[in-house]
């Protein structure tokens, strides 16, 4: 599965974030074709370019079934068969939005995330990345995701010079001084937690 499934298999006792989780995507899983009654087959996560584990799974009508191996603290295995129901709602012009029911709090979710049973990050009590973050953590993403868009270097030293081919110039400069300032701002609150003067 990789890229938005991409996670580990640690499983740990202090609060985690949904990006260190293995997570099924049901979006995801309706756009491979896999939500279709008697689909079956594995899926896998990657880590760096390595897989860092795959569970076996098949569809039926109302429900995906997982199954796949949990290994406890002492190093015993359980072998785990997991059944997660779907759910529907009507959308707004026709047709219908299906969702993963967690099976422990019946809650309506796109995402299921790892941990000896695949459930919602409400019952795995996982925050998003970004709610762990200080406030010049999220100034230098700010920045970088600015700086991706226009193509350059995610080093926040280096000048932004050359505009992209085919950007105007005024979405050029406006997105060149959002990154410049958040990355100036960043400099000054991680200075002042410091205790220094800029």
């Amino acid at each position: 599965m990789g890229g938005p499934g991409s996670g580990s298999w640690c499983w740990c006792d202090s609060k985690s974030t949904t990006g260190s989780q293995l997570m099924i995507d049901i979006r995801w899983m309706k756009k491979q074709g896999y939500l279709i009654a008697g689909a079956r087959g594995m899926m896998s996560w990657t880590s760096r370019g390595k897989e860092t584990g795959s569970i076996g799974f098949s569809c039926e009508k109302d429900r995906l079934i997982l199954k796949y191996r949990n290994k406890h603290r002492d190093g015993e295995w359980d072998s785990i068969e997991d059944h997660i129901w779907f759910t529907w709602t009507p959308c707004n012009y026709g047709g219908r939005r299906q969702w993963f029911l967690c099976p422990s709090c019946n809650r309506r979710v796109t995402v299921v995330y790892g941990g000896k049973y695949f459930r919602c990050r409400h019952c795995h009590n996982l925050t998003y990345s970004s709610q762990q973050e200080s406030q010049d953590d999220r100034l230098r993403r700010k920045a970088r995701k600015i700086r991706e868009k226009l193509g350059v270097s995610s080093n926040l030293a280096e000048p932004i010079l050359f505009k992209p081919k085919h950007m105007h110039w005024t979405t050029f400069d406006r997105l060149r001084r959002e990154a410049e300032r958040a990355s100036y701002l960043s400099l000054v609150i991680g200075a002042r937690r410091l205790g220094m003067k800029i």
